[in-house]
């Protein structure tokens, strides 16, 4: 995550400009660097910094060795006795630096390179989609495309061979099979299968980490392929965009996904739809109490459930616990508060049910990094 330089955390390399200031003398640098191998030393109280053009990011360091990084979004002040540099983080950017001495540079041992936020694959269409149901002792001989094919068992199972290996999918078990790879699909003697298929384009340079493995869908993921699947049969506004985007984001996932460990799959379409109803409402009954003292206890009353079925609601759908979502979703909200400024933080503390300020101030840190008072200053800088 970026952090601006009228963040509180940057006042220990220097200061936000509120004064004009005369840029007539400065250095006027171009920039389309993604790269650094040394920073440059500050060796008095007068330089300043103003970006004229894009995006352009600076580099801080009392050392040269723990360097931090902040997105310059006001004209800066740097403090005597920094070592700093510049890197353009969008395509060009130019800035003019005012000072009336010379940088002495300081080598890095390891250089910065900066990544650009892109995307690393790229899926920009889906051919077909079928949902097949087979009987058993079916066998399909096989065949091999230009494209990408994704199978997902919904039930039963599945035996698949690609390039001659053999693959047993269970239910809740997806594999890819990649441009040019031979695959054959059957059932067994006794056991038909259900089963998605979509074919699609997606270039992708990491192929090996989607291929010749059996992917074990989370509860997460599934519910991404139901909404995938939900896009792909109705022509709602931008409903191939999301389905491109659900495919997507189940890929992710997959890569994402380590299967040395065991992960609980969804056993039917009815259990799955009311452990998603009843989260939903349960996601909903917090989110209308949110001012209230909500505990595990009150919410296994109210829904009349055991501990163990809450937890395990949370632990499965939403990879967390209730206690800390109820935590987290205070403190997101206790944000919403600080920013509509109607309200002292003593009066937010008590309105969300805080034991005190201090425990507040003190939860708020420990999640966002900085404290409710440093929030509320940097949301006006």
């Amino acid at each position: 995550m970026f952090i601006k330089t009228s963040n509180p955390a940057f006042k220990d390399f220097g200061d936000i400009v509120y004064d004009d200031i005369d840029f007539s003398s400065s250095h006027k640098i171009n920039l389309n660097n993604k790269f650094i191998d040394n920073l440059k030393l500050v060796t008095n109280d007068y330089t300043f910094i103003k970006v004229t053009k894009g995006v352009v990011m600076i580099l801080v360091s009392f050392d040269s060795n723990n360097i931090k990084s902040f997105i310059i979004n006001r004209s800066l002040h740097i403090k005597k006795g920094i070592y700093f540099n510049l890197i353009s983080i969008s395509d060009e950017a130019s800035v003019e630096v005012l000072t009336n001495t010379e940088f002495k540079s300081i080598k890095l041992d390891n250089p910065f390179n900066y990544s650009n936020i892109s995307s690393s694959l790229d899926i920009s269409e889906i051919y077909t989609k079928f949902y097949q149901e087979k009987g058993t002792n079916y066998n399909f001989s096989g065949e091999k495309h230009s494209y990408w094919e994704l199978t997902y068992v919904d039930k039963g199972e599945l035996l698949t061979t690609i390039d001659g290996v053999s693959y047993h999918l269970k239910q809740g078990d997806l594999i890819f099979y990649a441009p040019m790879q031979f695959h054959t699909q059957s059932t067994f003697e006794k056991i038909s299968s259900s089963y998605l298929t979509i074919n699609f384009k997606m270039n992708f340079n990491h192929a090996d980490l989607l291929c010749n493995k059996i992917f074990s869908l989370k509860r997460d993921s599934y519910f991404i392929v139901t909404k995938l699947i939900e896009e792909l049969s109705n022509d709602n506004l931008y409903s191939n965009d999301l389905s491109l985007c659900y495919l997507k984001q189940l890929i992710i996932q997959m890569l994402r996904l380590d299967n040395s460990h065991f992960h609980s799959k969804p056993t039917t379409h009815m259990q799955q739809t009311y452990e998603n109803e009843l989260l939903n409402d349960i996601l909903l009954y917090i989110d209308n109490n949110i001012y209230e003292k909500i505990s595990v206890s009150t919410l296994c009353e109210h829904f009349c459930i055991s501990t163990s079925m809450l937890h395990s609601l949370f632990r499965k759908n939403m990879n967390n616990t209730a206690k800390n979502y109820i935590n987290e979703l205070k403190l997101s909200k206790s944000k919403e508060l600080i920013r509509n400024s109607t309200h002292t933080l003593s009066e937010i503390s008590e309105m969300l049910g805080f034991s005190s300020i201090h425990y507040f101030s003190k939860k708020f840190k420990s999640y966002f990094n900085i404290s409710p008072t440093e929030y509320s200053k940097s949301i006006y800088n």
